[in-house]
C-alpha cells in the first residue's frame, strides 16, 4: 500500500507542477499580450488561442489533482452527521459517482473528437484532437485517483489521509 500512496503522490506533485507551469505561461502571456497590445498596438499572434488551450488544459488535469487531494467542491453536512461505517460507506458511492460520470464523459468524448479532431485551430493550425484529448486522459485521471480513494476508504482509512489505514498507524478499520 505504500508503493501504491507513493506513487499517488508523485504523480500528484507532477500534475501540480504541470499545472503550475501552465498557469505561468498564462499570466506571462497575459502581461506581454497587454503591453503589447495597449503599449506598442502590437500582439503575438496565436497567443490568445494559446492562452485557451492551457487553460483547458488545467481545468482537466485541476479536476484530478484537486480529486487527488480531496480538495474537489463538496457538502458535507449531511455526511458529518453520519456514524463512521455509514460515513465510509457514503465516501465511497460518491467516489463511484465521479467515477461514473467520469467514465461517460470518456465514452461520449472519443466520437466527439473523431468527429471534429481533425479540424485545425484557426490561428495556430493545431489539430483539434491535440487540445480535446485532454478530456478523456482527464478523466481517466480522475478515476484513478477515485479508485486510490475507494481502496483507502475500504481498508478502514479515510481517503486523502496520508496515514490512512497504514499497519500500526492507529488508523485501522473499527469492527
Amino acid at each position: 500500500m505504500k508503493g501504491i500512496r507513493r506513487a499517488v503522490k508523485i504523480a500528484t506533485d507532477v500534475l501540480e507542477w504541470f499545472i503550475t507551469l501552465c498557469f505561468f505561461v498564462i499570466l506571462m502571456l497575459t502581461i506581454v499580450l497587454v503591453i503589447l497590445r495597449y503599449g506598442f498596438n502590437e500582439a503575438i499572434i496565436g497567443g490568445s488561442e494559446l492562452m485557451e488551450y492551457l487553460f483547458i488544459y488545467t481545468t482537466a488535469i485541476g479536476a484530478a489533482a484537486a480529486l487527488g487531494r480531496r480538495e474537489h467542491i463538496k457538502i458535507t453536512w449531511l455526511v458529518d452527521k453520519l456514524t463512521p461505517g455509514y460515513r465510509r460507506l457514503a465516501d465511497i458511492l460518491g467516489f463511484l459517482l465521479i467515477a461514473f460520470i467520469n467514465a461517460v464523459m470518456i465514452y461520449y468524448s472519443f466520437p466527439w473528437i473523431r468527429s471534429v479532431g481533425g479540424f485545425e485551430s484557426p490561428v495556430l493550425r493545431l489539430p483539434n484532437r491535440l487540445i480535446q484529448i485532454i478530456v478523456p486522459v482527464g478523466c481517466g485521471l480522475v478515476i484513478l485517483y477515485c479508485l486510490y480513494h475507494i481502496l483507502i476508504v475500504a481498508r478502514g482509512g479515510q481517503a486523502g489521509d496520508p496515514d490512512a489505514a497504514e499497519p500500526g498507524s492507529g488508523k485501522e478499520a473499527a469492527t
